[in-house]
């Protein structure tokens, strides 16, 4: 093997453009990658998920929507054709990464990533890695507890491998992943319940948006039922049988396990320093214990997304490079394509309220004369502000495109901007985005229109 710069492990998003942009900088850079270029997002995460809901979305527009908007039509599912759409998707996204990595000079290397006798090694080659400096982006796997993994339980994986919409499902995890499959699901017609051990679903999310979600996903026929525990599984000739610690228990064709993700390390690193808590731990730097060792994305288990992993690679590669580089790393957009979308970056509101220091003001999805054009009348745009200076420090949006009017929020919250500069900008009409103009009258005290 000849020696690198720079080898990455792990060729998911982070992995990926981190060594791209080390390549970019000059560098001798390889990334080693044990499956299929573009992790998890890409082969069993973000990019099927949304494939399928795109589908789902279109499908149950027609359902709902077309006779009001004078579209008749009889529809129906081909779900073989459904699962092309979403492995072209994958194939587009996996092959535009290995592509891209050509492009620019990044050397490919299909193995995997072991540690013992003190050094990295190429498992099936048996060759320690020659490299000046290693970053580990090996990212993350479903996390299933002992108790919860009894044959043939599905995690989001299986999903993407099934050949026909199951007549029930129980998913266990209301977070983003689990209401995005309720979503997808409940649009196919498969019975879908919903259970989580918060609370509310989407725990993380403001208080506003979990509400919003929980009636529309109800309105829809999925059955929700949050602040209980799964305390049995039980494999039956034809399913699954759960037992609930509110006494239920719940028959069910499949059971979906949605209750977060955990990191994946080379094996030989469990018994080392460098792994805490089962997650390999960094500095603000990424710097691991060891020196000339870093890690990005999800393996260091802190926020498992895949633009943060992205975000981190590319600024790890900066600063290996020689430059000063930085980015707004407290103000993490995050997105939910489930019905309706959510968004939000910032300060949220909890079921506790807000403190004094913040106004706040939530303008609804109904009174927007695009989203009544749309047929949509779900959702909001919330925003809060500090008393003191009145600048924009949160911002959720539930509603149509919501995940992609989110951006102007998170330009507004990162480069500090007051409700009054907000409100200088012209929203373009008729628009969605002019809700945000209106959440920020609100602020101010003067709502046009409402």
């Amino acid at each position: 093997m000849p020696k690198y710069d720079v080898i990455v492990v792990g060729g998911g998003p982070g992995g990926s453009d981190c060594a791209i942009r080390l390549s970019q900088r000059g560098k001798k850079v390889a990334i080693v990658e044990r499956k299929e270029f573009g992790g998890t997002c890409t082969n069993v995460g973000c990019i099927p998920t949304k494939a399928l809901l795109t589908v789902a979305k279109l499908y149950s527009d027609i359902k709902e929507k077309g006779k009001r908007l004078g579209v008749l039509a009889q529809v129906d599912i081909d779900l073989k054709t459904v699962m092309k759409h979403m492995n072209r998707s994958i194939l587009m996204s996996r092959k535009g990464t290995e592509t891209l990595l050509k492009k620019y000079g990044v050397e490919i290397i299909k193995d995997n990533v072991v540690y013992k006798n003190g050094s990295f090694y190429l498992e099936n080659a048996n060759e320690i890695l020659d490299t000046e400096k290693i970053v580990l982006a090996t990212g993350s796997k479903p996390k299933i507890p002992k108790t919860l993994a009894v044959e043939g339980i599905w995690t989001s994986n299986e999903v993407f491998s099934m050949s026909e919409f199951p007549e029930s499902i129980l998913i266990i995890g209301a977070g983003y992943i689990g209401v995005e499959m309720a979503t997808i699901f409940n649009a196919f017609g498969t019975k879908v319940i919903l259970v989580e051990l918060q609370p509310r679903i989407i725990p993380f999310e403001d208080i506003d948006a979990s509400i919003v979600l929980e009636k529309s996903l109800k309105k829809r026929g999925v059955k929700v039922k949050t602040g209980v525990a799964v305390e049995k599984i039980e494999k039956l000739d034809n399913g699954f049988l759960t037992a609930l610690s509110d006494g239920e228990q719940l028959e069910t064709e499949k059971v979906l396990v949605a209750i977060g993700r955990a990191p994946v390390y080379p094996e030989g690193l469990e018994d080392t320093e460098l792994v805490e808590n089962g997650k390999i731990t960094t500095n603000k730097d990424f710097e691991t214990k060891w020196p000339n060792v870093y890690a990005i994305g999800d393996v260091r288990g802190a926020i498992m997304l895949a633009h943060v992993a992205s975000a981190e690679g590319i600024a790890l590669a900066e600063k290996l490079s020689g430059k000063d580089y930085d980015y707004y790393s407290e103000t993490v957009p995050a997105v939910i394509f489930c019905e309706p979308e959510i968004g939000s970056t910032g300060i949220k509101e909890t079921e506790d309220g807000l403190s004094d220091d913040y106004d706040k003001f939530l303008f609804p999805m109904s009174a927007n004369p695009r989203a009544n054009i749309l047929a949509e009348r779900d959702g909001f745009v919330k925003l809060i502000a500090n008393k003191s200076d009145h600048k924009i420090v949160g911002i959720t949006i539930v509603g149509p495109n919501a995940v992609e009017l989110l951006m102007e929020g998170v330009v507004v919250i990162n480069e500090q901007l007051t409700v009054e500069e907000l409100l200088k900008s012209i929203h373009p009409h008729p628009t969605l985005s002019e809700i945000i103009r209106d959440a920020a009258e609100g602020l101010e005290g003067n709502p046009i229109h409402i």
